[in-house]
């Protein structure tokens, strides 16, 4: 370890140049691709509607049949020669001079130019269907009013989602109307966490033990952001934690270690991985509180490798600063909010570098976003956070000259990274 202590931006910057997960492509049933990425644009097989539509419940015409040698007529009466409801099937052209009763969504018959909508009739819109229908119009309506054309909703060909997009709720209903079995999408990365510690217990924690929570926390984290998350435990054991690390490579683009990369005899991850083991990792101090102790490196078969630490906070902060900027379609650049009214100043300047604190974003009167700092010791404020506010003279002056162009450091408002 240098005794400079490593800027945390750069540090950001190494592993996003250093680890590059791999992009597995594959067509996933339209019914489990929900939350993955897009590997490819997705396109349009047909049109939609396919044939014209009723966009509107009442009568479909012809509009020559509603004018008269001056001009529209007031109030015209048509014999109603068919109903027409929505479902499958072959629909035949529109007698002229007659009316068909017409429900939205149902195949408008060939002939008809028109669909008036039943509150400008005198037909009951839940009786049965009359014989006669009487319209009252002021003016002639358009071509094609309360119409749906051919492909008005969905051209054939066209660009429903791009590569990188994540799949929504509202992408699978478009292509399943438009037919789509699949989707083009990359494979969740796969995640091992390997946390460390002769210390953490289950649920029944015995005195001198800690209940584990950094797999799970991490796990959660990692599936909400579209990975494949599995969980391992390993003692401070060199033996063990290098079976446990062998296990975790199997299957996996990235693992994750928490804890053991201290200054102790008892910090396992670093005494086996780091220049008095295996130097296959390198471990340093970042200027950032909490989080300051952090690894990468590289498992035996190339699997690679990053070193969080042991404290739940500074694993979390670990995780959302450093890892989830190299998952595919997460958006994880830092932006800029007008703070609350909270004072960052004093104490966070004195002890340098940067400071991550639990925040909670909402809206202000003017509708701007505000982040207020959240009061509370160590994991507990994240219960409710959804923002890290990143304080102190480092934040924002090394990244990668992104954040400057957010906004002014000096305008009230702090650089936060969504939770």
């Amino acid at each position: 370890m240098t005794d400079a202590r490593v800027d945390p931006w750069q540090w950001r910057d190494l592993l996003q140049r250093e680890i590059i997960l791999p992009r597995v492509g594959l067509d996933a049933p339209v019914h489990e691709a929900v939350g993955a990425v897009l590997d490819a644009d997705v396109h349009s097989p047909e049109d939609l509607p396919a044939l014209p539509i009723a966009a509107m419940d009442g009568f479909a015409v012809r509009r020559e049949d509603l004018q008269g040698e001056d001009g529209v007529r007031g109030a015209i009466t048509l014999p109603v020669s068919t109903e027409l409801p929505a479902r499958p099937g072959a629909v035949g052209a529109l007698a002229p001079g007659t009316a068909a009763r017409i429900m939205t969504g149902a195949p408008v018959p060939p002939g008809a130019d028109a669909v008036v909508e039943v509150e400008a009739t005198d037909a009951d819109p839940f009786g049965p269907t009359p014989a006669a229908v009487t319209i009252r119009l002021q003016q002639m309506p358009a071509a094609g009013r309360h119409i749906l054309a051919v492909g008005e909703e969905v051209a054939r060909g066209a660009v429903l989602a791009r590569a990188g997009d994540r799949v929504s709720g509202g992408l699978i209903g478009l292509v399943r109307a438009l037919g789509l079995p699949t989707l083009p999408v990359l494979r969740s990365p796969r995640v091992a966490v390997v946390v460390t510690g002769d210390e953490l217990a289950g649920e029944d924690a015995a005195p001198g033990a800690v209940r584990e929570s950094n797999g799970t926390m991490l796990g959660a984290a990692l599936t909400a952001d579209g990975a494949e998350a599995r969980a391992l435990h390993s003692g401070d054991d060199h033996a063990q934690l290098r079976s446990t690390l062998d296990v975790a490579a199997e299957r996996s683009d990235l693992v994750l270690t928490t804890g053991g990369i201290g200054h102790g005899a008892f910090d396992v991850v670093k005494t086996l991985l780091g220049d008095r083991g295996d130097d296959t990792s390198r471990f340093e101090h970042l200027a950032l509180r909490p989080g300051g102790p952090q690894g990468v490196g590289r498992l035996p078969d190339g699997t690679p490798i990053i070193h969080l630490p042991g404290t739940p906070v500074g694993a979390l902060v670990g995780y959302h600063l450093f890892v989830r900027p190299l998952l595919a379609g997460i958006e994880a650049a830092p932006r800029r909010v007008r703070l609350g009214d909270d004072d960052l100043g004093a104490e966070h300047s004195r002890r340098g570098g940067l400071h991550a604190l639990p925040g909670r974003l909402r809206r202000d009167a003017d509708g701007s976003e505000v982040v207020d700092l959240l009061p509370g010791r160590r994991l507990a404020p994240y219960g409710r956070a959804d923002a890290i506010v990143l304080a102190g003279a480092d934040a924002g002056s090394e990244v990668a000259g992104t954040v400057e162009e957010i906004g002014g450091r000096d305008d009230g408002r702090v650089l936060i990274i969504p939770l």
